[in-house]
Formats: structure tokens, C-alpha cells, sequence
């Protein structure tokens, strides 16, 4: 059976991965495992401190749409992207291993493409630090309706509430996909993120999401720590990772324990979260239980962690048959 499309939508941004050690996030005022927002010249600020780095396109839904697609999914990714260098290697990254993009209008001449410095500490932990620029003008100017059919699933980073023409887009690609009956999933994506933007979050969860997405921090700040009380009167499915300690399922008042997987040799945690929906939603896709749609994730996640860079060097398909 042939998995439906997954239809990504987030910010298009180029990663810079540099290792640090955690004295340089408290030099620089950086809260550990943290997404700050900064401008142009906080960033360069930060960057011209460094001197080792890599370049890759990243972006949480882009790099969900790699995983899913890895794992021998059709990906759409959907954003916004400056007509630059960066721009155009984010767009020939994804066009290189199948994936469409989708630009939400014709390449911006005067905004440049977003980046996020990745930093990477000795225990795999990320702090980032991101630029939006072009991924905040997104927009449904050239957004084709139907691409929604087929039972084909709209998934959203939670990172696009931060800005208001994108966190307007988000809705509105919600009340889309919801009059064609399409599933729509949504990452909560920070828990800084969340407290900014909860009632909002609430709202749109209640009106539109059947499946969310989000760590332990994330979902606590969401519902003020009353994850066991509240979450199910808000979504049908949320899916709650925590790190080493396993993950969550919950459903109609009911929880599923997904267990981690041990003895990980574990560089950089950079698009955990990000290929642990691409793992759920790809078993979900294929009608498996949740329980293994939780357990497929859990091994999607546990093979990025032991690379570095969020996007998967090995196709994800060999964790289909161990």
C-alpha cells in the first residue's frame, strides 16, 4: 500500500552546526538546549566567534519531510526561501532525494534565506540560535489546494506561531485541510515557543489538530503541567517524547509506554523530535498500531542521534525490517 503524501510546512532554514563546549552558551548568555530568536547582527555576533563549522539545509518540518521520505514516503515541503546561495542549495537539497518544494511565492529579492546556528555541546544537547527572514513572508499566494487528497497528511512546526503572517498561514492551511478531510498533525517545536503563544496553541489544537506532537517540557508548559489531566480533552492523539526516558502515547484518556532504546552512542541530538514524527507518522501512515507507530519512531529518532546533522546519511527503510 502506497503511504500518503506527507505535506511539511515550516520554516525553510540552513543549519550551521559548530561544536562548542557549554562555557561558550554561557559566555554568550545562551540558555542550554534553547531556540532564540535574534537578529541579523546578534547572529553575526555570535558567528564571528567561530571558527569550525558545516553548513546544512535544516528546518524542523523540512527535516521531517527527509526522515518520512527516507523511509520511502512521498514529501511535500511547503515555505518561504530568499532568492540567495543558501535558497537555492535549501530547494536542490530537498529536489535531490525526491522531495517537491513548494515555495509559498516566487523567491524574495530583497530578504535573505533563514539560518539557525546549531550548537552542538559535548553531551549532544542543541542550543540554537535562529535568523528568520524570508521563511517569516509565508504566504498562500501560490499555494495549490489540491494537493490535499488522497488521504494526505498536513504537518506543522510549532516555530511558525513566532511570527504573525506565518502563524495566519498555519490557520489558514488548517481550515483548508480540514474541509478536504485531510489529517493535520502539528510539533509544538519549543517550550519557549509554547508560554509565548498557549492560548493560542490551545485554540488551534482544539478547532483542527488530531495528532500533536511535543516533548515533556513542551506539552507541560502547554497544559501547566497537567499532562495526564488535560491533554486528552484537547487532542485525539499526542504523542509526548522524553528524551532517554521513552516516550508517550496518549488517547482517549488511555497511555502507551514507548520504552527508549539503550546503549546509544550519542553525538548530537539536533532533529530528534524532528525524525521521531517522520518515524510515527510514516507507521501511522501504514495503519500500524500506535504502539508500533511509537516504536518505529523511537528507532527513527535513536539513528539520527548517533550522526550529526538532523537529515538521516542512511536510508531509514533498513528499520523497517529490524
Amino acid at each position: 500500500m502506497t503511504a500518503p503524501f506527507l505535506i511539511c510546512v515550516g520554516n525553510a532554514i540552513v543549519d550551521i552546526l559548530v561544536k562548542v563546549e557549554d562555557s561558550f552558551l554561557k559566555s554568550n548568555d545562551l540558555i542550554k538546549g534553547s531556540m532564540s530568536l535574534v537578529n541579523n547582527e546578534e547572529f553575526d555576533n555570535i558567528f564571528s566567534k567561530i571558527s569550525e563549522y558545516k553548513i546544512e539545509s535544516g528546518g524542523s518540518a523540512a527535516n521531517t519531510a527527509v526522515g518520512y521520505s527516507s523511509f520511502g514516503g512521498n514529501s511535500i515541503f511547503f515555505g518561504s526561501i530568499g532568492k540567495d546561495n543558501f535558497g537555492l542549495s535549501f530547494q536542490k537539497d530537498l529536489n535531490d532525494i525526491g522531495i517537491q518544494f513548494l515555495s509559498s511565492e516566487d523567491n524574495l529579492l530583497n530578504a535573505k534565506t533563514s539560518k539557525s546556528l546549531v550548537l552542538i555541546s559535548p553531551d549532544g544537547e542543541r542550543t540554537m540560535c535562529t535568523f528568520l527572514d524570508a521563511s517569516t513572508s509565508l504566504s498562500l499566494k501560490n499555494f495549490n489546494q489540491s494537493i490535499f487528497k488522497n488521504n494526505n497528511i498536513l504537518y506543522l512546526e510549532g516555530y511558525l506561531f513566532d511570527k504573525i503572517q506565518t502563524k495566519q498561514a498555519m490557520i489558514d492551511l488548517c481550515k483548508i485541510a480540514q474541509k478536504k478531510n485531510s489529517l493535520i498533525c502539528l510539533s509544538l517545536s519549543d517550550s519557549f515557543c509554547v508560554e509565548r503563544h498557549k492560548d493560542e496553541f490551545i485554540s488551534l489544537i482544539k478547532n483542527y489538530v488530531n495528532i500533536l506532537f511535543g516533548n515533556d517540557q513542551e506539552i507541560e508548559a502547554l497544559l501547566n503541567g497537567q499532562i495526564k489531566e488535560k491533554i486528552s480533552s484537547i487532542v485525539e492523539i499526542a504523542v509526548v517524547t522524553n528524551g532517554a526516558k521513552g516516550a508517550n502515547i496518549f488517547k482517549a484518556n488511555n497511555s502507551i509506554f514507548i520504552p527508549p532504546i539503550d546503549g546509544l552512542d550519542v553525538l548530537d541530538t539536533t532533529g530528534a523530535g524532528d525524525l521521531f514524527a517522520a518515524g510515527f507518522l510514516f507507521g501511522f501512515s501504514k495503519k500500524l498500531t500506535l504502539d508500533d507507530c511509537g516504536k518505529l519512531a523511537t528507532k527513527s529518532a535513536s539513528h539520527i542521534i548517533q550522526q550529526y546533522g538532523a537529515r538521516p546519511v542512511e536510508s531509514l527503510s533498513k528499520l523497517l525490517i529490524t
